[in-house]
């Protein structure tokens, strides 16, 4: 569906954002940042994604996105509400 699409990439954006406040995305290769976001971003609208799946269409390895999604939830990223 497009228009789920659109709203999953818009939150996604969003997340990116809060985690650039937070400076998680310092240091980090922007993949693994996008690749939680998206996997965030996919779970808040109901269409939950396996990390391995999103990993493999944003070329991160797995653990890398584990970490961040660690990282997201420590700080006041892993906070926000829909």
């Amino acid at each position: 569906d497009p228009a789920l699409r659109g709203r999953v990439a818009e939150t996604a954006l969003k997340i990116v954002a809060r985690m650039r406040r937070d400076w998680i995305q310092c240091g980090r290769r922007p993949a693994g940042v996008v690749a939680c976001a998206l996997t965030i971003a996919c779970g808040i609208h109901g269409t939950p994604r396996k990390c391995e799946d999103v990993a493999k269409t944003v070329r991160v390895h797995e653990n890398t996105l584990r970490r961040r999604l660690v990282e997201s939830r420590v700080t006041s990223t892993g906070q926000m509400t829909v």
